[in-house]
């Protein structure tokens, strides 16, 4: 299954609710989940007098989760797609260690509750934190990130996905991983100006 990283801008304040009320985090990150629809489900069967089940015509609605009031300049999102993992090598040079706030990506920040998207925990990074990340991300140059990209140890590391090796593949996997890091650059910078944190998810 793949695995996709995104980060949304929030407030420090609705980053406060959010922690408080994960829901709302999931309300933000996944809207379309069957879990947030408020669909009607069949209600198990019973037992009769004669002991045959019968299904009950009696539906029940699911409980609609409540939504975070967003000012204009928050609720941004960026979708790093599957170059998280390659993005995160290039800041750290590994696989999934590395010094804070670079390795921002897979580790840091506050958990929010006990959400996982099926690849692990929503976790939020305050307005602080956000400008630490994006001041230490503007301090490399594209040049010098450029410089670490290893497609051998990349593959090595099991660095995902798995498309680093071959020599033919190997400056397409760098253009979309720089593609990508402009991206994130663009978004950080984007939501440090707004004076936001940030909510960082896998789906």
């Amino acid at each position: 299954m793949a695995m996709r990283l995104g980060l949304l801008s929030l407030t420090d304040a609705n980053i406060t609710r959010a922690v408080r009320s994960p829901s709302l985090a999931w309300r933000l990150i996944a809207p379309d989940s069957p879990a947030l629809a408020g669909v009607t489900q069949r209600k198990p069967a019973k037992s009769t007098a004669r002991g045959k089940k019968t299904a009950s015509t009696r539906r029940t609605k699911a409980k609609v989760l409540p939504a975070l009031a967003l000012a204009a300049n928050e609720g941004t999102r960026c979708d790093l797609e599957k170059s998280w993992h390659g993005i995160h090598y290039l800041l750290t040079g590994s696989a999934w260690e590395g010094e804070p706030p670079l390795d921002f990506l897979v580790d840091g920040g506050r958990q929010v509750g006990r959400i996982d998207l099926e690849h692990g925990p929503v976790r939020a990074f305050r307005t602080s934190g956000t400008q630490a990340i994006y001041q230490s991300l503007s301090s490399l140059s594209p040049y010098e990130l450029r410089k670490r990209f290893n497609a051998r140890d990349m593959a090595a590391k099991e660095i995902y996905p798995d498309i680093w090796a071959g020599a033919a593949l190997e400056e397409d996997s760098l253009r979309y991983l720089m593609d990508n890091l402009d991206n994130l650059r663009a978004f950080l910078r984007q939501t440090v100006e707004a004076k936001l944190g940030i909510l960082v998810f896998l789906v």
